[in-house]
């Protein structure tokens, strides 16, 4: 497990960075939920934390340098809806691009992963369903049964409340960037940071493929790897610096509150006139 220097975990987060450390388990808020139970049983359905509950959990585990896993607790079928932008992967784990928030699926497995439970399902895409792909559990709004057996009214005001709420995340993040492009070191963290992670990811292929190999093709193989050891003592000290640089710069240069965005709040008043027809089927996590 490679950590970053504790001292510049802050900084990390505003250019996102997520750092790894010792994982926790805890109760999923996103088990699948009872389209037939009775809406008072359906709103307990969800075990875990409230959403700003969930949200505190998940500080203090960053503050302690610490992954927070996610224990997927719901039954290995069922359906649901992406609940904004999120990549899928081959059944083999090779990242296929991404999907749009309110993608509706059907899931048939759950299947461990290096990170969180990966659900084995197939988008509705083109009115026909895809081959089969892995969704991260904690990317989706999950529910027992079938869509094609439920009121086609429910589905149809599900799929608009997440294909909102994926707008709404998607905007945001648009505003997020301008606010931090405005800081004349967020290009230089941001490059530093992507370049530290692509040497992760080569190393993680060497020693795969030092696993595999014998002879002077291993021999070439662990030199490469020590040689990209070294480069990456340098990456992260660049990663340390210009993170430095940011967080500094900000502290000097607090933002200003920005005026109310009109289509932001445009996005969010419809949403609210949706989530209305269906509030007691909103997982709790989900703001």
């Amino acid at each position: 497990m490679r950590l970053l220097p504790h001292n510049v975990w802050f900084s990390l987060c505003l250019i996102g960075i997520t750092l790894s450390g010792t994982a926790e388990v805890r109760r999923s808020v996103r088990n699948p939920q009872r389209l037939t139970a009775p809406p008072a049983l359906r709103r307990a359905d969800g075990n875990g934390p409230t959403a700003s509950a969930a949200e505190a959990v998940t500080q203090t585990a960053a503050s302690r340098n610490r992954v927070t896993r996610v224990a997927f607790l719901g039954p290995k079928n069922g359906w649901g809806f992406t609940k904004r932008e999120t990549s899928y992967y081959s059944p083999a784990g090779k990242r296929l691009g991404t999907v749009p928030g309110g993608t509706l699926f059907r899931y048939s497995d759950v299947k461990a992963s290096s990170k969180n439970p990966m659900l084995l399902s197939r988008l509705r895409r083109d009115h026909a369903w895809d081959e089969p792909c892995l969704l991260d559990c904690t990317e989706t709004a999950t529910y027992e049964g079938d869509p094609e057996t439920v009121d086609p009214a429910i589905v149809g005001n599900l799929h608009a409340f997440f294909l909102l709420t994926g707008r709404i995340a998607a905007h945001k993040a648009t505003l997020a960037e301008k606010t931090h492009a405005a800081n004349p070191h967020f290009l230089a963290a941001r490059q530093a940071r992507e370049a530290y992670q692509a040497s992760l990811a080569q190393a993680d292929r060497l020693e795969a493929e030092a696993q595999t190999c014998t002879g002077a093709r291993k021999v070439k193989v662990l030199d490469a790897l020590r040689a990209l050891k070294y480069e990456q003592v340098r990456l992260q000290s660049e990663v340390s610096r210009t993170a430095t640089a940011f967080t500094e710069w900000n502290q000097t240069h607090p933002a200003t509150a920005p005026a109310e965005d009109p289509a932001l709040r445009k996005l969010e008043r419809e949403r609210e006139a949706v989530r209305a027809k269906v509030a007691d089927l909103i997982p709790p996590d989900v703001s």
